[in-house]
């Protein structure tokens, strides 16, 4: 991986999502404004207007992607003497770094309001950290969305619909079994009372997290290095 390529691939990305972020951030300063107008201005409208805004930008990179595979532009970019980890690294830091001011605007926010009652525990989580954990959370949704969105369509609708099958026949009977269970309950809140609970939890989130984002790199490195060059056609 060429860390030049990098820089400069990435510099390109952001500057092409430049526009639909300010777009975003427009709609974010009227929506405060608006609650502010009509005197519902609270602390839960305006922390909502600003994640929700910061959630919008999730979908910031993979657009772009789709946008490219529509009007070829991404034939264009496979054609430039850069790898396709080069491309992908930069779509991906593209995504983690347009999430930042969001994420800023949500920590600042989460500091100067009360969080409400729905944040539950999380509410006593320090604003710093509840703000990197958010930042982690999308940018790792962002680069789910950017792989599926360099994928082909009909396979990504059948994994799709697959993973819905599984999710939906297996995964969520046997989770709500699991919630149900009296001692699953009581094995669950006895460990968390253990001193090492917050870091058995961490390292588990971080391999979590680090075996989804391998996936989504090679998920979206595979469908754009097989991705098919279409020749010219007459009208």
């Amino acid at each position: 991986m060429n860390l030049r390529h990098l820089g400069d691939l990435t510099r390109v990305e952001i500057r092409r999502a430049k526009s639909l972020l300010g777009r975003l951030y427009l709609a974010g300063t009227a929506g405060l404004a608006f609650f502010f107008v009509i005197g519902r201005a609270t602390d839960e409208n305006i922390l909502a207007v600003v994640m929700g805004v910061t959630l919008g930008m999730v979908l910031v990179v993979p657009l772009a992607v789709m946008r490219d595979k529509l009007d070829r532009t991404l034939e264009f970019l496979l054609s430039l003497p850069v790898t396709v980890a080069d491309l992908v690294a930069s779509r991906f830091l593209a995504a983690a770094v347009g999430l930042l001011p969001g994420v800023v605007a949500t920590g600042v926010t989460l500091a100067l309001v009360t969080p409400p009652v729905e944040f539950g525990a999380l509410a006593a989580v320090a604003p710093l950290q509840m703000a990197l954990g958010y930042w982690v959370l999308l940018t790792l949704a962002a680069w789910c969305l950017t792989a599926a969105a360099a994928c082909e369509l009909t396979r990504l609708i059948g994994w799709s619909v697959a993973a819905m099958v599984v999710l939906v026949g297996w995964v969520a009977p046997w989770a709500l079994g699991l919630l149900e269970s009296e001692s699953i309950g009581a094995t669950i809140r006895s460990f968390l009372e253990r001193p090492y609970a917050p870091v058995a939890i961490g390292a588990v989130a971080l391999a979590i997290v680090t075996v989804l984002a391998a996936a989504a790199f090679g998920i979206a490195h595979r469908s754009l290095a097989r991705y098919p060059s279409r020749p010219e056609k007459p009208l």
